[in-house]
């Protein structure tokens, strides 16, 4: 860690105080690592087809994902607590990234073993994926995990939030797309893990707008 954001870089004055307690209490990114492996239950696993290939890239490539559930304070930690996974990315890019593979491979041995007890539906556009392909997916360096952000049927889950960050309020006015984004908060209590886009040879993809998405967080607070 570089360092923890202050108070005045990262406001939760305007969050309720049942929020603050826990917030404003100064808990370590790897205590909540701890507290993922714990309380993390998995919910379902999927395959999902790629959905916008470059001209030059393979239509038939594809990519794992899980959902999993975890008590509604600890997504919120994750998410708006200083030293969470997107106080990470605002210390820098390099940290949100690494803390990202830190929760991804600690989770890794549960969901490998999830998908070969239950393997995961593919949809009518993505050919299946072994074990072996989903692990090399989730160990691949686009691998992400992010509180989730839509429910089964498409509609969303991120509601508006209070948490002020001074960076991302000055730079929201630059940002191209999801202008005031970060400004939302998920609510529910469900992080998805997305494995990377895989070509049938093991060939990773990643679409050209998420390919500086590490530096879209520190800078804007979303992505």
């Amino acid at each position: 860690m570089i360092r923890a954001p202050t108070a005045a870089e990262w406001d939760t004055s305007k969050l309720s105080p049942e929020r603050r307690v826990y917030l404003d209490c100064g808990s370590r990114f790897e205590d909540m690592g701890a507290r993922l492996l714990n309380e993390m239950e998995i919910v379902h696993a999927t395959i999902a087809h790629y959905r916008d290939p470059a001209q030059d890239e393979p239509t038939d490539a594809r990519q794992a994902a899980f959902v999993i559930t975890v008590s509604s304070e600890l997504c919120d930690l994750l998410y708006n607590a200083p030293d969470g996974l997107r106080g990470r990315y605002w210390q820098s890019p390099d940290h949100g990234f690494l803390a990202t593979k830190c929760l991804i491979e600690a989770l890794l041995p549960a969901l490998v073993s999830f998908a070969r007890r239950a393997p995961p539906i593919a949809s009518v556009k993505a050919a299946p994926m072994t074990s072996d392909n989903i692990r090399t997916s989730l160990e691949a360096p686009s691998a992400k995990i992010w509180p989730r952000e839509r429910d089964d049927n498409g509609d969303c889950l991120l509601i508006p939030g209070n948490l002020i960050v001074r960076r991302w309020l000055h730079n929201e006015h630059h940002a191209e797309v999801k202008k005031g984004f970060w400004r939302l908060s998920p609510r529910g209590a469900d992080l998805e893990i997305k494995g990377a886009i895989l070509g049938k040879d093991g060939t990773e993809y990643v679409p050209e707008y998420k390919r500086d998405r590490s530096f879209q967080i520190h800078h804007f607070g979303f992505t």
